[in-house]
């Protein structure tokens, strides 16, 4: 009997997702319908000019499957038979200067130039079947987020989330001191939920609803918002990143292959050191057992210091006396964060906020520090590797028009940005690697095993 009602549940459930949500009103299922994407620059800095040659890419929110085809003269992507659904729609396109010069009447930038665009949550049906997406010019940078291993390793078999880092890369031909460079771990709603007063389209946060903003909807446009900033330490030349090269900031410095003991004098062993990697010789690691103690608040047992790793600096972990509860730097294994590098003169002089959901505020009242692009040099959208349980975006198609996943938490992987191509070094001194930099990470990155200074 129950195996009856089961199945009874299972029809009545697939009755009542009738092909009318997306305007068939037949009953029947779902016919695919022809849709048009028409796509143009940004009107206020390129003129009303379309973008031919663009590549469109439709990925249905509910299967991943996806859809892809290029703008014709007119800047129209025209997909025959896509079958009726809600969609993110990704646009992309790169330029030389020769075409720039041609397309616009006065000189590029750079050699290259790229162009992105998104929207989320596009519906196709029988009913709507267009939409506009506009280009922006993608702002290239010469220090670039080059690894995220956020997934972690295996729980047991390895170092769990604690041998999470991040790697940063000179893209360019000239010596970067990172001296100051911020880091941002941005903050956003990690679900596509819109049935609420604070939320955009797309479904993230709109932050112009939150309390004490003035701005309007250039809040959501200009800004990115911040959890928590670290910065690296120094006089301004003393660490410098050589072209070509990168600096490794690691959660705990240490070998995570090897033997540990915990803050509380406990062991930790590792059962797989192959699933886990070395970060003894990272450029810095984060600790916040000294920040913790200025607050008030105990060490947390994982957080391992490695004396001959150089801290990076606590710049912002919540307004004062409004404290974020985390006590170490952990990314979420399932992929729902978003990254940014960026420099600022004075970071105190920029506003934070309370998110938009917040109406009364109290003691667990949290703040969240509000970046503008302008700041930002580059920026990655992480995702959720289920389909089903993909998140709006946090950064502007401007400094990421994309996404970029994991298989799976846990299982040692990490995103990796593309090598474009090799460069000789003068002098005879061999190669240097050039990354790929769209400011797509859905086009610039690859997810293989962690590899902290490894390549593609």
């Amino acid at each position: 009997m129950k195996q009856l009602l089961s199945f009874l549940t299972i029809i009545l459930m697939l009755v009542s997702c009738r092909d009318d949500d997306f305007g068939n009103g037949s009953g029947t299922s779902l016919q695919p319908v022809a849709y048009q994407v028409k796509v143009s620059y940004e009107k206020a800095v390129y003129g009303d000019k379309q973008t031919k040659k663009a590549t469109v890419v439709m990925t249905n929110n509910n299967s991943g499957d996806t859809y892809t085809l290029d703008t014709d003269a007119n800047g129209y992507a025209n997909f025959q038979n896509v079958i009726p659904g809600t969609y993110k729609i990704t646009v992309s396109k790169k330029m030389l200067a020769d075409e720039f010069l041609t397309t616009f009447g006065y000189q590029a930038a750079s050699g290259e130039m790229s162009f992105n665009g998104v929207q989320e949550n596009a519906i196709v049906s029988a009913n709507i079947q267009s939409t506009f997406v506009e280009v922006k010019g993608a702002r290239v940078g010469d220090l670039l987020i080059k690894q995220i291993y956020y997934a972690g390793s295996h729980a047991l078999q390895g170092a769990s989330f604690r041998d999470q880092f991040i790697e940063i890369y000179n893209n360019s031909d000239q010596i970067i001191y990172a001296d100051g460079l911020y880091i941002g771990q941005l903050y956003g709603k990690v679900n596509t939920a819109t049935n609420n007063s604070y939320s955009q389209a797309n479904g993230q946060f709109d932050w112009s609803k939150s309390i004490g903003m003035t701005m309007g909807n250039t809040a959501n446009t200009d800004y990115a918002y911040a959890d928590y900033i670290l910065k690296v330490p120094g006089n301004g030349t003393q660490y410098p990143i050589l072209p070509g090269e990168s600096i490794v900031i690691a959660q705990n410095g240490v070998n995570h292959k090897a033997p540990l003991v915990d803050n509380t004098g406990s062991p930790i062993t590792i059962q797989n050191p192959s699933l886990t990697v070395d970060l003894s010789t990272a450029n810095f690691e984060v600790y916040l057992g000294d920040y913790n103690l200025s607050i008030g608040q105990p060490v947390y047992k994982f957080d391992i210091q490695n004396p001959a790793v150089p801290d990076m600096q606590i710049a912002y972990w919540g307004r004062t006396g409004y404290w974020s509860p985390n006590n170490d730097f952990i990314m979420d294994n399932l992929g729902r964060d978003s990254f940014v590098i960026f420099r600022i003169d004075d970071l105190n002089a920029l506003p934070d906020y309370s998110d938009p959901s917040v109406t009364t505020v109290n003691s667990n009242t949290r703040y969240f520090k509000q970046i503008p692009n302008s700041a930002i040099i580059d920026g990655v959208d992480l995702q959720h590797n289920n389909p089903n349980s993909q998140r709006p975006k946090m950064l502007s198609a401007s400094i990421d028009a994309s996404s970029i996943a994991c298989d799976a938490a846990f299982n040692s992987q990490a995103v990796l940005r593309k090598t474009k191509a090799l460069v000789d070094l003068p002098n005879n001194g061999g190669k240097r690697k050039v990354l790929e930099d769209t400011n797509n990470s859905a086009n610039d990155f690859v997810k293989q095993t962690a590899n902290p200074r490894g390549f593609q």
